[in-house]
């Protein structure tokens, strides 16, 4: 049988694929494509988040009950994120302004709740008392308190006869007396001991030299710091000169965020500005420029200013005469101050029906802030004469 050879078949040759030719005209598309994906995609996806702002406002007191001053002139002190104390004067006496018990109240749970009120300083048929402010040293706690006598006489709470100091070492849960030496003019004394109606509003600070200063307002509007180094002896600094008759009060200090050697002063000013008045010292209080008014809003009512451990400045202030609006605003070092954001308006469905009628209705004023963190603050301000409100703020973010 005959074998058949099979010739092997010759593969075809493949063909060449032709390269698609771009076109002006499909380059173009394909840009607008991506450009338009890329803006859906911005549009949809979300930012960056921001931390600035507010959250976690709580009561801490509400007295709808007493016909006097109401719980008013609070203040804060933060020992951590979860723990604070929060201290007010409530009055409690019909036709008495600025003057009342001292009571304070705690939170450990980063003011989910807060404890029931505390007496600080009892108002007693002989004594009442006209302020606290609080600071905090190392681990301490300290409260300092403007006393009165509580006669028929003294309806606003003047004049101061004592200054009494309470210290802490439990986080503000409880007190005890810490006895100074204060430089108050006493008014049963003809000697002159000092100022006349010595009052602290604003927050004490430490300075660079490791000295503490707390500022001060008194009779004929003086103002100034009062300056220890051991939180026992206190001595006045120097005047600060008003040569325009901006009749500044309610003082706050903080250290320049230009020159840590040089302290920065804002007070309330004259009702006749709109502005707070602002001074500065280059020696630890000893001497002071003269005041000038600065780009913080001031309508004759106390105006919070702070500096945190970034160094930026926070000032929280009322937009208005009537008091019912709290605004914020932030100052980074070598910038202009930000535009006011707000910061509590209350409703008028808390406020207490017994204040219609009075000054108090409505006010969200007299704010107090500490910081627990960089750039997040524990505030405190009193709301309708009524209740004592916290919140967080936070401008760790701020621009």
């Amino acid at each position: 049988m005959a074998v058949v050879t099979r010739t092997p078949r010759v593969p075809r040759t493949p063909r060449l694929t032709r390269t698609p030719r771009v076109t002006r005209k499909r380059a173009w598309t394909a840009l607008l494509t991506a450009l338009v994906l890329a803006v859906l995609t911005g549009l949809l996806l979300p930012g960056p988040a921001v931390a600035e702002g507010t959250s976690g406002e709580s009561v801490a007191h509400i007295d709808a009950v007493t016909e006097g001053d109401g719980p008013r002139t609070t203040d804060i002190i933060a020992t951590s994120a979860d723990n604070a104390v929060v201290a007010w004067r409530e009055g409690t006496v019909p036709g008495k302004v600025d003057q009342g018990y001292i009571r304070y109240a705690f939170t450990t749970n980063g003011g989910a709740s807060w404890s029931h009120p505390k007496v600080l300083a009892q108002e007693t048929s002989e004594y009442t008392w006209h302020y606290v402010i609080l600071y905090q040293s190392g681990t301490e706690l300290f409260a300092y308190m403007g006393r009165t006598k509580a006669n028929s006489d003294n309806k606003n709470g003047l004049p101061i006869d004592a200054i009494v100091v309470k210290r802490s070492t439990d986080e503000g849960h409880t007190w005890q007396d810490y006895p100074v030496t204060m430089p108050l003019d006493l008014p049963d004394t003809t000697a002159d001991e000092g100022f006349a109606n010595l009052i602290m509003a604003g927050r004490p600070t430490k300075l660079a030299s490791g000295k503490h200063v707390i500022p001060f307002w008194a009779s004929n509007r003086e103002n100034g710091v009062l300056i220890s180094s051991d939180l026992k002896t206190w001595t006045a600094g120097g005047v600060v000169p008003d040569p325009s008759a901006l009749k500044p009060g309610e003082s706050q200090v903080a250290v320049s965020q230009d020159d840590p050697n040089k302290l920065v002063m804002v007070a309330r000013s004259d009702a006749a500005y709109t502005r707070a008045a602002t001074a500065t010292s280059s020696d630890g209080g000893l001497t002071w420029t003269p005041f000038t008014l600065d780009n913080i809003p001031s309508y004759n009512v106390k105006v919070q200013f702070i500096k945190d451990s970034t160094g930026r400045y926070l000032s929280i202030h009322n937009t208005a005469t009537n008091r019912d609006v709290l605004n914020y605003k932030t100052k980074r070092a070598g910038a202009a101050w930000n535009a006011g954001r707000l910061f509590a308006n209350g409703s008028a469905a808390d406020e207490d029906p017994d204040q219609a009628g009075t000054a108090g209705k409505g006010w969200d004023t007299y704010a107090m802030a500490d910081e627990y963190a960089p750039g997040k603050f524990y505030v405190a301000w009193e709301f309708d004469t009524s209740r004592i409100k916290v919140n967080r703020l936070d401008i760790s973010d701020a621009p």
